[in-house]
């Protein structure tokens, strides 16, 4: 092992298509197409992905004046789900859906890379939190998928971790589930950044949420996936497919910013000092500006304006560097470089593997991405700088 630790805090690994014979009971339960209430595709299609490269700006729409799912499908996008075609689409070993059958493999392949510890996040999983509107079901299937996904992680001896999918209509049953995973071995769960209900997570009621959070020992990540921006439904109005596409996919820091203001500013982190909070694919350059606005809000000239009186103890600043993390993608255009700079204990590494728009070399990415970045800083982007996340709660990651 490495003296410091290398986490890759978001990869993936999907369960297998017959998943569901594990549980027959749920089986019969669970529709063939999705979401509940507005069927438009079945899981691993082309029909799933174009849903989620347009369902931030369609689900403003009316149905009755929406682009047909049909249309909204690409050629890239049948040939990631053809059922003939071949072991790679983009990089070497890449597969948008790849079955959590081999585990030694992909162990094998953390062991060439250097990764110690890896997050393994299922779009299965998030896909059904989203697109099941049922709760009592929903929770159900997410109670299913989690045990299937953290027993096949069991034989890694901690290399692998389960990200534990979660839904928040009832937080008693979430912290249950949390409670149930973390004696499974996960160590992380993933977090909407838009409300459940009437109640935003800032909110007093989640208190007791948050603190089981860290009695655990576990740290919520938002992924791209669970982070709908919105939009102005009128922009829906054309007959071009891609315009469609590309606005939707915009702005995915949309509502991460919005979680983190409404967390920060609320006073979760005073509250709770040990929560750290993850934000994954939604890119890194917006953090930097985000946290300078909020300081320069908090001012005693500025904050009378939005804020009144800036009662909290610590800077806006202070409380994104304790408590929030952000992990870029490992491409050109998402450098953490800039960022660790300006806010060194924020970027942190994943891999998003084995997605196209992740890396099947990620080190070596970052090996050529970091190489003028002083290695005290290289090592707190890979490793460090979550570790400490988890240490703050007094439950470290061994090596």
């Amino acid at each position: 092992m490495n003296e410091h630790l290398v986490i890759d805090v978001d990869s993936h690994f999907e369960p297998a298509p017959d998943w569901l014979d594990e549980f027959p009971a749920l089986k019969e339960k669970v529709p063939e197409r999705f979401p509940t209430d507005d069927p438009r595709f079945v899981m691993r299609s082309p029909e799933m992905f174009a849903y989620f490269v347009t369902d931030d700006l369609l689900r403003g729409v009316p149905r009755d004046k929406r682009m047909p799912i049909d249309r909204l499908v690409t050629d890239g996008m049948r040939a990631i789900y053809a059922p003939d075609r071949g072991p790679e689409v983009g990089y070497p070993g890449s597969d948008q859906h790849k079955y959590m059958l081999d585990t030694s493999s992909r162990v094998q392949w953390l062991d060439e890379q250097g990764i110690d510890v890896q997050n393994v996040i299922s779009g299965v999983g998030y896909t059904l939190v989203r697109a099941i509107t049922d709760p009592a079901l929903g929770m159900e299937a997410l109670e299913a998928v989690n045990t299937w996904l953290s027993d096949r992680a069991a034989d890694t001896k901690g290399r692998l971790v389960t990200a534990v999918n979660v839904r928040f209509e009832d937080l008693d049953w979430a912290i249950r589930e949390l409670t149930r995973m973390r004696g499974r071995g996960s160590r992380v769960f993933l977090m909407p950044s838009e409300p459940t209900g009437d109640t935003p997570p800032n909110h007093p009621d989640y208190d007791r949420f948050w603190s089981a959070v860290t009695d655990l020992g576990m740290v919520p990540l938002v992924h791209v996936g669970l982070s709908p921006a919105i939009y102005h439904p009128a922009w829906a109005n054309t007959d071009d497919p891609a315009l469609i596409r590309v606005i939707s996919v915009l702005q995915p820091y949309q509502q991460a910013l919005v979680f983190l203001n409404a967390m920060v500013l609320g006073g979760v982190f005073e509250r709770h000092p040990k929560l750290t909070v993850v934000f994954a694919e939604h890119g890194i350059d917006w953090i930097t500006p985000a946290t300078f606005r909020m300081d320069a809000l908090a001012m005693p000239g500025l904050s009378p304006l939005l804020l009144g009186e800036y009662r909290l103890p610590l800077s806006p600043g202070d409380y994104v560097r304790r408590n929030v993390r952000v992990t870029p993608l490992p491409v050109p255009h998402e450098s953490p470089v800039a960022t660790l700079d300006l806010l060194p204990e924020i970027p942190v590494f994943s891999s998003d593997y084995p997605h196209f728009e992740g890396s099947g070399d990620p080190m070596g990415h970052y090996a050529t991405e970091l190489a003028p970045v002083p290695a005290e800083k290289k090592a707190s982007f890979l490793g460090d700088n979550i570790a400490g996340c988890f240490a703050r709660m007094g439950d470290p990651i061994a090596a």
